[in-house]
């Protein structure tokens, strides 16, 4: 690029920073009390105040940040002082990294001081904090170029510090290390999964030396814990879409990781395109993990033990697997109305219909089926498909004489019957019922 080219794509870059600028961040401090009350305990104290991170990039995205990181050169001890000062409290959680949250109004905002790199000996954190008073210093030791820009809160103009071009790289869509790619991952594993969720997330793509360094390091993970594992992958699944075949490999790789070998999927093509076109379109993350966990041949309850998902996901994947086997011995005919009402009382609404999901992902129901199917599920709103639907309850089987175990096994004998016939559920009818009943 020429001289030329470079000053007039400077000019047009500061245009577009200035606009974005000028109309979102002076907005927020001229009408956000809380935020302005911030600003000013920073500026009569005489201390510095950046927003930075994944906020900054939000903002030049055209998107709304979801909150706010601050930086500064202010020591925790010297923060702590100034909202005393102003009559701010203050959570104190973060201070051991450096980190006050300011409590203002009804909002927490956290602020940093400016910190130094230092090694990582464990892959994960690093042995020391060390504290600075140049934000140049806490810019270098981030992870993405995008998340490596700051935007001055004390003095209202596009006053921004962008060290690495992360504000060409947002204009190009293109997610870049800050610095080599080896050593930002090896410094800490969990980059290469957070990476892999911004791609997704924003829709960007990798420079090559970024991509290669994810490639060929997954080992890198081993340094993490699986909850945080977990949280990023989950992440990932919520925002995946395929663009290119590079994201199958990035996808081969990490399933390969994370889950067990036979929930991954060896196929004649290098890219598994339609596979995970397919688990991307799903609506859910349960469904998701269901579709990738649903040929495992060990406890699907084991693998989502040590993935660390809590038990009502867990619950929720079993029951949509073992839906989805349900109607796969389902075959065309009235019985398929009563299954489906089985499979509502036994897993619930969501499950029976997560399962069908995976069985028409792979028998392709014609658009009838489908109909009839979703129609059953649905009904099932209007009907008795649960004990406690049933217009005869336990009471009512006391004063008739039933005791003990006799009551449960009952119950279960009534509903079965109206789940085949809901004209059944009324209790003169089944009373009647239980005539044929034998405990």
């Amino acid at each position: 690029m020429s001289n030329e080219e470079l000053k007039e794509s400077t000019i047009l870059v500061d245009s577009f920073l200035l606009l974005l600028y000028n109309n979102y961040i002076v907005e927020i401090i001229m009408f956000n009390d809380n935020l302005y009350k911030l600003r000013q305990i920073f500026l009569d104290n005489k201390y510095e105040l950046y927003l930075v991170g994944g906020s900054v990039r939000d903002i030049l995205i055209g998107k709304k940040p979801h909150d706010y990181d601050f930086t500064t050169n202010a020591t925790p001890d010297q923060m702590i002082e100034i909202a005393n000062k102003s009559n701010v409290n203050i959570i104190p959680t973060g201070i051991r990294y450096g980190t006050v949250t300011f409590r203002i109004g009804d909002e927490s905002f956290e602020v940093t001081t400016y910190r130094k790199d230092s090694n990582y000996s464990d892959g994960r954190r690093p042995d020391q904090v060390t504290f600075s008073t140049n934000i140049l210093d806490d810019l270098s030791r981030r992870d993405f170029t995008i998340n490596a820009i700051a935007l001055n809160m004390i003095y209202i103009t596009a006053d921004y510090i962008d060290p690495f071009n992360g504000i060409e790289d947002i204009k190009n869509k293109l997610i870049r290390t800050v610095g080599d790619p080896m050593e930002r991952f090896t410094e800490d594993g969990l980059r290469i999964l957070r990476a892999i969720r911004l791609k997704f997330k924003l829709g960007f793509d990798f420079d090559n030396n970024t991509y290669n360094a994810i490639i060929n390091n997954w080992n890198l993970l081993a340094h993490v814990s699986q909850e945080r594992i977990t949280a990023e992958f989950l992440q990932i699944l919520e925002y995946g879409k395929l663009t290119s075949s590079e994201d199958c490999h990035l996808m081969d790789g990490l399933i390969e990781y994370i889950l067990p070998k036979e929930c991954y999927v060896t196929d004649i093509y290098d890219c598994k395109w339609w596979y995970y076109n397919t688990l991307f379109e799903f609506k859910d993350i349960e469904t998701k993990l269901a579709y990738l966990l649903k040929d495992s041949y060990e406890n699907v309850l084991d693998i989502c033990s040590e993935l660390k998902l809590s038990n009502k996901m867990s619950k929720d994947i079993l029951e949509s697997i073992y839906c989805k086997n349900a109607f796969e011995e389902l075959h065309s005919g009235d019985g398929y109305v009563y299954i489906i009402r089985k499979l509502v009382s036994k897993c619930g609404k969501d499950n029976a219909l997560r399962g069908l999901y995976l069985y028409d992902e792979v028998y392709q129901l014609t658009g009838n089926e489908w109909l009839c199917f979703t129609k059953a599920i649905k009904d099932t709103d209007e009907e008795c498909t649960h004990i406690a639907d049933l217009e005869l309850n336990g009471n009512d089987l006391i004063k008739l004489g039933y005791k003990g175990k006799q009551i449960g096994e009952a119950l279960k004998y009534l509903l079965d019957n109206v789940l085949h016939n809901q004209y059944l559920n009324t209790k003169e009818k089944l009373i009647k019922l239980l005539d044929g009943f034998k405990c």
